[in-house]
């Protein structure tokens, strides 16, 4: 009579060998309908909340609890999100190597390429930019203002802390890279453009970045690769552009 244990023993190693060599993403949820739309079916897909974005000391933890469940026998890891303002400062894979875009955050991704979000940055800096994953899965500025600051503090202390929030910006635009609802993300930019007295503008993005960063190849200075035991730091980071959403 075989042991009670064998057959457990036994789906366990099946199951390992069907992972053996696979890769994993982790991405922001704002990434997910990009991400579905060049993954193939045998790329394991883990996606978290955009709000932790707001929080970004509780970012690595979320982080580093999915790569700490993650099979040893799989190939590599790769992390849809850029620096994120240190959100993933410190993450480290412990078995499979960890490939992340060498970006400060989602623009240049949603954009491309790192030349074409330095090109926007250097055309017009105040610029808060909105995709149709922003606007569904995503926090910005406007839904905080609706559906937080107006509840809890009345319309003329909610518009102050938004417009403090934007004192920086100058235009709403919305990425237009042909993926997701973009009548949704085209009201959603407009009404934060119209309530918050910004200009408008619609501009073209590209899912080629994300499609490389699943795909490959991955050996040019558009993405860091990070062998196992080492935790993320700043340092590939720090001669790049940056820009924050509010």
């Amino acid at each position: 009579m075989a042991d009670a244990d064998t057959p457990q023993m036994t789906s366990v190693t099946q199951a390992s060998q069907g992972l053996a060599g696979r890769r994993h993403l982790i991405a922001c949820e704002v990434f997910r309908d990009e991400f579905e739309a060049v993954s193939p079916p045998d790329l394991i897909r883990s996606y978290l909340p955009q709000g932790l974005h707001r929080t970004p000391g509780k970012m690595p933890a979320a982080i580093q609890e999915i790569l700490d469940g993650v099979p040893a026998v799989l190939g590599s890891i790769l992390l849809g999100y850029g620096l994120c303002s240190n959100g993933v400062v410190g993450v480290a894979s412990r078995t499979a190597p960890l490939i992340m875009p060498r970006v400060h955050d989602c623009i240049a991704l949603l954009l491309g390429s790192r030349e074409r979000y330095e090109a926007e940055v250097a055309a017009c800096p105040g610029t808060y930019y909105i995709t149709p994953g922003w606007a569904l899965y995503g926090t910005t500025s406007l839904t905080c203002y609706k559906n937080e600051y107006l509840p809890k503090y009345g319309e003329e202390t909610a518009r102050y802390i938004a417009t403090e929030l934007l004192k920086n910006y100058r235009r709403v635009a919305l990425i237009d890279h042909g993926i997701g609802d973009m009548d949704a993300a085209r009201a959603h930019a407009r009404e934060m453009a119209e309530v918050f007295n910004l200009s408008y503008a619609e501009i073209p993005g590209s899912v080629d970045y994300v499609r490389r960063l699943v795909h490959g190849p991955w050996d040019s200075d558009d993405f860091v690769l990070v062998q196992p035991g080492t935790r993320i730091n700043s340092s590939p980071f720090l001669s790049l552009h940056s820009i924050a959403l509010a």
